[in-house]
């Protein structure tokens, strides 16, 4: 298993609904992400920054959010949902969404 912390933006005129999808979200959406090994994904913002903490069965994380973005209710979740979010998680970097460095962590 692989702990991984994430960090994006949300554009600020998009904040409210970006919310309230994220307090409301898909039953459907939930099980296919677990599904697909992921576990104690939790969401937290800070303003319109937002950090991202999951638990990915393996040690291959891209390969399960990859399988998962490739599943019709993901297709459908990210069609909605990720056009409000700016298209960098910090200015100059080009990603979107950015992996952070764990560097602390007490079982």
């Amino acid at each position: 298993m692989k702990r991984v912390g994430m960090t994006w933006l949300v554009k600020p005129e998009h904040w409210e609904e970006y919310r309230q999808i994220h307090l409301n979200p898909w039953p459907e959406l939930l099980q296919v992400i677990q599904d697909f090994g992921i576990h104690n994904y939790s969401i937290f913002a800070f303003g319109t920054r937002v950090f991202a903490y999951m638990e990915v069965d393996g040690d291959d994380v891209y390969a399960a959010l990859n399988a998962l973005a490739e599943t019709d209710i993901k297709k459908k979740w990210d069609a909605e949902v990720t056009v409000w979010v700016a298209p960098e998680a910090e200015e100059g970097t080009g990603i979107q969404f950015l992996e952070l460095e764990r560097i602390f962590f007490c079982p």
